[in-house]
């Protein structure tokens, strides 16, 4: 009885040992994303703002235990890397917020050419915590005319 009772026991002792609680999720805060018509057409182009505003907090309630440690607000044209706007390495923050204002055409392009009809802009946010949690929101921008 002893041989079987002693495997069994260690096996369990290895799966205890072996589980860990899942990390804290980072919060999504606030992810507002706001249209400007600015060359007032009633359409989405290429003459029109956005602006966003943006806050990202950690979730664990012990603040020295996590904490965001990188991030960026990218842009993407027609699935091409445009640049990073905005985003920081190697910080440590609980809180994360920051407001950035897109003229479309002050956009710099990942290949020749300008935007026309159908194009498609997507702004991610990314961030990531010291336990590599990873937090991702992307916004769809189409140009209509």
């Amino acid at each position: 009885m002893k041989n079987k009772i002693l495997p069994l026991a260690a096996l369990s002792l290895l799966f205890l040992a072996g589980c860990e609680d899942d990390p804290y999720p980072l919060e999504l805060q606030t992810f507002d994303a706001r249209w400007y018509d600015d060359d007032l057409s009633h359409t989405q182009t290429v003459g029109d703002a956005l602006t966003f505003g943006v806050q990202i907090n950690t979730t664990d309630p012990d603040s020295d235990d996590q904490f965001i440690t990188e991030w960026d607000f990218s842009y993407f044209v027609n699935d091409n890397f445009g640049g990073i706007l905005r985003g920081d390495d190697y910080i440590q923050t609980n809180s994360l917020s920051f407001d950035a204002e897109i003229f479309i055409n002050n956009l710099a392009l990942p290949g020749p050419g300008g935007l026309g009809q159908g194009d498609v802009i997507e702004f991610r946010l990314w961030a990531r915590d010291n336990h590599g949690t990873e937090l991702e929101h992307v916004h769809r921008y189409v140009i209509e005319e």
